[in-house]
């Protein structure tokens, strides 16, 4: 477990953590700011709502995901210094174990999820008798900048969302607690909390925040088990892309001009965790055989 006791190369004060998370809050709070004066300046009579497509064709999809991401880009360099400074963590203890950080690894596990979220998403397509609810949306215009944004911000997204939740908060607890398997539910609890507030849990219900939470629980497992964050970098950072980038919908959170436009409505909520379950268990399985990883009673 040494991408657990990375937290002992620190200062670990509560102080300081206490310190890390008032932190965090601000850095979010003054990276909305820009958002809030650009909504009030240049559309004062539109009506915030993030959830509703008519509020998001107005204001600018791809705008709009600037104005999302563009919090977690401060939050990111915010914490990073907080950590550096306060902590005296190096960025590499913040990554991994190893004497270097493995991008071979993480490109290597980001392709192949490109061809395995591509490859779920034909066969689904391929066995559904009505092709009607998805449409070909490629506008050069809308698309490319859409592209630029993805590229540069969602991956700096998908790393704080990590830093926080896979370093700072899972390492911080089991500093204190001492128990893998308490440190890896709660971790994930608080990373399943932070997506209440998505479009996806107003349209199925607060039962697709488990779906978050296993989703928590695989990239937590799979930090421990690879001694490094380079698998889970890659897991998110491609999840996000593809959301964006190949396929969108209007009641996900990432509402953007993709390559293809998903108009079903959100379907069952059990279809989903179970999809999510499949998806988890199958990509935990490929690496355990890749990497012979040991059996999970080895955790404690």
């Amino acid at each position: 477990m040494k991408f657990l006791n990375l937290v002992y190369t620190g200062r670990n004060t509560l102080a300081l953590y206490l310190g890390g998370l008032a932190t965090i809050i601000v850095a979010y709070i003054l990276g909305s700011l820009p958002f809030v004066f650009d909504l009030s300046l240049n559309f004062p009579t539109l009506v915030f709502d993030p959830n509703s497509p008519s509020f998001i064709a107005t204001y600018g999809s791809t705008r709009f995901l600037v104005a999302m991401l563009l919090p977690f880009i401060v939050v990111f360099f915010s914490l990073l210094l907080y950590l550096r400074w306060a902590h005296k963590r190096s960025l590499n203890s913040l990554i991994t174990s190893s004497q270097a950080i493995r991008w071979k690894r993480f490109f290597g596990f980001a392709f192949f999820l490109l061809f395995f979220f591509s490859a779920i998403s034909a066969i689904e397509l391929w066995f559904n008798d009505d092709l009607n609810f998805i449409s070909w949306n490629f506008n050069p215009s809308q698309f490319w900048p859409l592209f630029l944004v993805t590229l540069f911000m969602l991956p700096i997204q998908a790393a704080t969302e990590e830093l926080i939740f896979r370093v700072y908060l899972f390492q911080g607890l089991y500093l204190r607690l001492k128990k893998v398997w308490i440190s890896i539910f709660l971790s994930s609890f608080m990373f399943a909390v932070m997506h209440f507030s998505n479009p996806e849990i107003s349209q199925l219900g607060p039962g697709l925040l488990l779906y978050y939470f296993m989703a928590g629980c695989f990239l937590a497992l799979i930090s421990i088990k690879s001694e490094g964050l380079e698998l889970a970098l890659a897991f998110h950072t491609v999840n996000n892309l593809f959301g964006a980038l190949i396929i969108s919908s209007n009641w996900q959170v990432f509402h953007t001009q993709a390559l293809f436009i998903d108009s079903r409505p959100p379907g069952s909520l059990m279809i989903q965790l179970a999809t999510g379950l499949f998806t988890f268990c199958a990509l935990y399985f490929l690496l355990a055989l890749k990497y012979k990883w040991k059996a999970f009673k080895l955790l404690d």
